[in-house]
């Protein structure tokens, strides 16, 4: 072995008898924290005469090194603590549970985190009873003395465990039961604390106590303060064998003092002092406890001097954390890479836009020349001096015809100049391959205009799923979010009906309130029929159901009510000799509380048009309730008509109204659409748009033409196909608007009817009328 080898076995082994070294360590300080915790939960004495703790100590210890440190603190406890009679029988009932602890290791019924406890409950329960007829023999001891002492050693074996273990809670709920294993813990080692005494009067378990309830209910507040205070006050009255005082003193102490808790630490420890010194007044009748009088104010001025940074890490051990932020900062990192891939598709159609419109040089008239003459000359006879010697005056005559022929859009022999026309002996056969050759130029352009605006339609929609991307990233980081207020009453009140269910209550990007209510249970709610009004009292804005819940049986979906209600009618009549109408519409309310009413007339008459125009409402309809902006989702529309394939789906007109439920914002979109009439107040608008169908205009991004109002409540508005108004005569219509009315079907019917009778019915005519009313 060289001498590489040999220090690398020697590094090897040094690092294994660290290791080895920092094992046994390890192992020893946990088995002196068991040695420490069986000795001083041995000496906690119950005013039965009982002492369990230290058997519930060994019992969650288990059989190994730790069981016996466990086994040798309780049992050295119990000697020096009760006497050697009383000893013996408290640590025979030790040995019994490790025995008990040593002979089933291994087992699968050992396995059961409950098989301890309730071996060190059976121990207890049976030392007791045969102690109890040694001692007086004849005699049965007290059932509830037994019942008591068995209860407490297998809660305590149970927690005793949990409060020790060395694994993290992974869950919400383990980390609750650790916060209570661990309170538990320390009330039995103050109970045992609680029997030293200071000159007679300061008992250092009850200081201890107070000292930690302080701490709580400092940090934790009135709950938490309550919580510990009556936990540790029963403690301490267990020990004190008397009655149940210092459970109220410390449970009302940690309760009012809790309440002042953000008002510093001054306030804080005078309403705890206030509150003890109540206390023992109350009780003065039952015989004055002054003790809890000096215990507070001792423990009042050690609370004082602690450094802050101590009193945080002591409470925060006890106190159960509230939720953090981590479902909002996921919705802030979604949102982020929503918006960064918003700006890099932007980016993109920037970059092509900038290749699309750069010019393109195209093929001028000379080149048309060149390739007749190429056709034609090439086999002349004359060809020399045509475009040799007499170079100059062929060009010239050329130049001279390009004008006309521009102007006639071919060419003529008329066209050209006399002298040429004399000496050219192939004239017929140029001037047609001239004509040939201008009409593939104009075909080439033609084409290369074609495949430029498809690009330019194509790479517009990049722009486009830019913009919607970037509406969910403002949607996903917007300010609202859950509502933990709305939600606690929420689910109070469904546990108030027996109803066990998960709740979520938030805020959209809008700002409009949904509640989800989740649960296997829902009839007690459901079947009450004013549930919505009692929902809405509990949550503080009025319910109401979405026009399509969803979910199934087990979850119910609540939205905040529009204050607005719109109602609706519909007319329609085909033109005449038709079998269908051309026309198509729809009308429904989004999530948002947005209502939407689509009105598409086809191109032409007949199934076509009409197959044109229900795919135009079918695909603007689920864009809108998928949320994208409604001017959006009319380019996107846009685009895809015109990148339609071959000549199988026309042109047709889009007309569009969104109405804001919330606070009557009207949006009208057109593209190519009839004029719409707007009763508001007492005044009649007339919106008329300039834009051309959907799928005619291929301009880069077009837009419909937007016009905005707000609508007040009795406001009505009149949204119809060309058909019914065939030219700029609409005093008619105005008329019908005056005279108005609630009811919008015999509003649409009127309408249709008079223009039939104006007009007759020579093209499809559809008549949707909306009327806005605050809801009931």
């Amino acid at each position: 072995m060289d001498f590489g080898e040999q220090g690398g076995l020697g590094a090897w082994r040094e690092r294994a008898a660290k290791r080895w070294a920092e094992g046994r360590f390890l192992k020893a300080g946990r088995c002196a924290v068991w040695l420490l915790l069986g000795l001083t939960a041995s000496l906690a004495r119950l005013p039965t005469g009982g002492a369990p703790f230290g058997v519930a100590a060994g019992a969650a210890a288990g059989p190994g090194l730790c069981g016996v440190s466990s086994l040798l603190g309780a049992a050295l406890g119990y000697l020096l603590g009760g006497g050697l009679d009383w000893g013996l029988r408290c640590a025979a009932a030790a040995v019994l549970t490790y025995t008990v602890a040593f002979l089933f290791h291994g087992l699968p019924p050992c396995r059961s985190e409950l098989f301890m406890p309730g071996a060190a409950a059976l121990v207890t329960a049976l030392t007791g009873f045969l102690a109890s007829v040694s001692l007086r023999a004849g005699s049965v001891p007290l059932a509830p003395a037994l019942f008591f002492d068995a209860s407490l050693a297998f809660g305590a074996s149970y927690f005793f465990r949990a409060a020790v273990a060395g694994d993290a809670p992974v869950t919400e709920a383990a980390e609750l039961k650790r916060v209570i294993s661990v309170m538990i813990l320390l009330s039995c080692l103050l109970m045992a604390a609680a029997r030293l005494e200071l000159f007679g009067v300061l008992s250092l378990g009850r200081f201890l106590a107070l000292l930690l309830v302080m701490a709580v209910a400092m940090k934790g507040g009135v709950l938490m303060g309550a919580a510990v205070g009556t936990l540790l006050g029963l403690a301490m009255d267990l020990t004190a064998g008397g009655a149940l005082f210092y459970t109220a003193a410390y449970a009302f102490s940690g309760l009012l003092s809790g309440v002042f808790g953000r008002h510093g630490r001054l306030w804080f420890t005078l309403s705890f002092l206030l509150a003890s010194a109540l206390t023992v007044a109350g009780t003065w009748s039952a015989g004055p406890y002054l003790s809890q009088l000096y215990e507070a104010f001792a423990a009042s001025v050690v609370f004082m001097i602690l450094p802050g940074s101590w009193l945080c890490r002591f409470a925060a051990l006890l106190q159960r954390a509230d939720g953090g932020s981590g479902e909002s900062g996921l919705r802030r990192f979604a949102a982020g890479k929503l918006r960064e891939l918003s700006g890099v598709y932007d980016e993109l159609y920037e970059t092509v836009r900038e290749s699309l419109d750069s010019p393109h040089n195209d093929e001028n008239l000379a080149r048309v020349f060149d390739r007749a003459a190429d056709r034609v000359c090439v086999g002349c006879r004359d060809k020399n001096r045509c475009w040799n010697a007499e170079y100059i005056d062929t060009l010239s005559a050329m130049n001279d015809a390009s004008r006309a022929m521009s102007e006639h859009g071919s060419l003529a022999e008329s066209d050209l100049p006399e002298h040429f026309r004399s000496r050219c002996s192939a004239l017929p056969g140029f001037v047609a391959a001239v004509n040939g050759e201008l009409r593939a130029l104009v075909y080439r352009r033609q084409l290369r205009t074609r495949l430029s605006e498809n690009r330019s339609v194509a790479w517009s929609q990049y722009r486009d799923l830019a913009q919607v991307l970037g509406k969910l990233a403002e949607e996903l980081g917007s300010v609202n979010g859950a509502d933990p207020l709305a939600e606690r009453r929420l689910l109070r009140y469904l546990r108030s009906l027996d109803v066990d269910a998960d709740v979520s209550v938030y805020r959209d990007g809008g700002g409009r309130l949904r509640a989800v209510i989740e649960s296997g249970r829902l009839d007690p709610l459901t079947r009450d029929e004013g549930y919505l009004e009692k929902l809405s009292s509990v949550v503080g804005v009025r319910l109401c159901r979405p026009a399509e819940p969803g979910g199934g049986s087990g979850k119910l979906t609540l939205l905040e009510a529009e204050p607005l209600a719109v109602s609706v009618g519909i007319a329609a009549m085909k033109k005449r000799g038709e079998a269908v109408n051309g026309d198509k519409g729809s009308y429904f309310k989004t999530d948002a509380g947005v209502l939407c009413v689509i009105l598409s007339d086809g191109m032409g008459c007949g199934d076509e048009a009409a197959k044109d125009s229900a795919r135009v409402v079918s695909i603007l309809e689920r864009f809108l309730r998928s949320g994208v902006e409604p001017a959006v989702a009319m380019k996107i529309l846009n685009s895809v008509m015109l990148l339609r394939g071959g000549e199988s789906w026309g042109c047709a007109t889009v007309d569009l109204m969104c109405v804001d439920l919330f606070n009557g914002e009207t949006c009208f979109y057109k593209y190519g659409a009839a004029p719409s009439y707007v009763k508001n107040g007492r005044s009649i608008r007339r919106i008329k748009g300039e834009t051309l169908a959907a799928g005619l205009r291929a301009e880069d991004g077009l837009a419909p033409d937007v016009v905005r109002m707000r609508l007040k409540p009795g406001s009505t508005a009149v949204i119809a196909t060309d058909g019914v108004l065939a030219d700029d005569e609409d005093g008619w219509l105005k008329s019908l608007l005056e005279r108005g009315g609630d009811d919008m079907r015999e509003l649409a019917r009127s309408t249709l009817r008079e223009a039939e009778r104006l007009y007759g019915a020579l093209d499809d005519m559809t008549v949707v009328t909306v009327r806005v009313e605050e809801r009931a």
